[in-house]
């Protein structure tokens, strides 16, 4: 049995955190539905995947490699401020931005939580993000980001009361 993730199993989990049905990710990653099947009944086994229920995954994302999460401030120059929807805009488009929070009472404009596979990843993401503003006339006052070194809890709110 194997022990890592191939390309056909990578692309089978990006579509079931995509929301893609197992006959869409057969189809678009070129393999039959009893194949996708088979890999994600050895995806559950092997703990990449969990079973919330039927038709419904997520990911072990400590297992993938994803661990690195980033907590991310950014303070906008006053000069910049009015255009805090473009840059919210921007970092809606990218994968690794799970969450973007503006921020009341605080120093900082925005929060976001960016989830990285390693600190080299980090650095070349760090740098576009600078690029990106700086293309764009945006000028920011600071941009702090904190590591965060271990996970002890990872888990979405499930009670409305």
């Amino acid at each position: 049995m194997k022990k890592e993730v191939d390309e056909v199993d990578k692309r089978i989990i990006e579509g079931i955190l995509k929301g893609k049905t197992q006959n869409e990710i057969a189809e678009e990653v070129g393999v039959t539905l009893r194949t996708v099947q088979n890999r994600i009944r050895m995806l559950e086994e092997r703990g990449y995947l969990k079973k919330l229920k039927d038709g419904y995954w997520v990911a072990d994302y400590q297992k993938l490699g994803l661990s690195m999460l980033a907590v991310v401030f950014l303070d906008l120059d006053i000069t910049s401020k009015d255009r805090i929807e473009e840059v919210v805009e921007h970092f809606k488009k990218l994968d690794y931005v799970e969450n973007i929070f503006e921020l009341v009472g605080s120093n900082y404009d925005l929060c976001l939580i960016v989830r990285y596979k390693d600190l080299e990843e980090y650095r070349n993401e760090r740098r576009k993000f600078m690029q990106w503003f700086k293309n764009n006339g945006i000028k920011i006052n600071h941009f702090h980001t904190f590591i965060a070194s271990k996970t002890y809890k990872d888990h979405r709110r499930t009670m409305i009361t």
